[in-house]
């Protein structure tokens, strides 16, 4: 029996749930990670902020688990078809970091 791994949740899918009768989310800047790490920012600034706590990003497990990591409230971070979606909770801006 082959397994297949679940079906990651499309961006569009994810903003739905999350309005749930709200607003959805601002616009999504689409952000390569390779390209933010080359310039060490992102318009999230999360690689600096990171950078700021020892922690080292290098890939998207490494960011999702900055940003899931016990303690940090101020961001949510959701596993999406393409890429990591990022939202800062205290204004609401959000990205989608991809490969």
């Amino acid at each position: 029996m082959t397994q297949t791994s679940p079906q990651l949740e499309t961006l569009e899918a994810l903003a739905r749930r999350l309005a749930a009768g709200h607003d959805t989310p601002r616009p999504l800047p689409r952000v390569s990670l390779a390209d933010a790490l080359a310039r060490d920012d992102d318009p999230l600034h999360l690689i600096p902020y990171f950078a700021d706590l020892d922690r080292k990003i290098t890939n998207l497990e490494e960011l999702l688990a900055a940003c899931t990591a016990p303690g940090e409230e101020e961001i949510e971070a959701y596993r999406v078809e393409g890429g990591v979606a990022i939202s800062l909770v205290v204004d609401g801006l959000w990205a989608l970091f991809t490969r």
